[in-house]
């Protein structure tokens, strides 16, 4: 198959599917859509939500947040 430079989205048929599955293609789920980065979402918490988020990136916003304060 050729793959196609655009950036539209293209369905395939569950006919079609099992065609391509019969030739050998394999199928995998798509990945999780990202829909905002996590910074942003971080950024709209209170500081008491944060305080519940693990990771590096929330350790980050709070530093962040409490060098801002002093």
């Amino acid at each position: 198959m050729k793959r196609d430079s655009t950036s539209e989205p293209f369905f395939i048929t569950e006919e079609v599917g099992a065609e391509m599955a019969a030739a050998g293609y394999e199928f995998e789920p798509p990945p999780i859509a990202c829909w905002g980065r996590l910074r942003d979402v971080l950024e709209g918490m209170s500081d008491a939500e944060l305080a519940l988020q693990p990771g590096e990136i929330a350790d980050q916003d709070r530093e962040r947040r409490q060098s801002c304060v002093s």
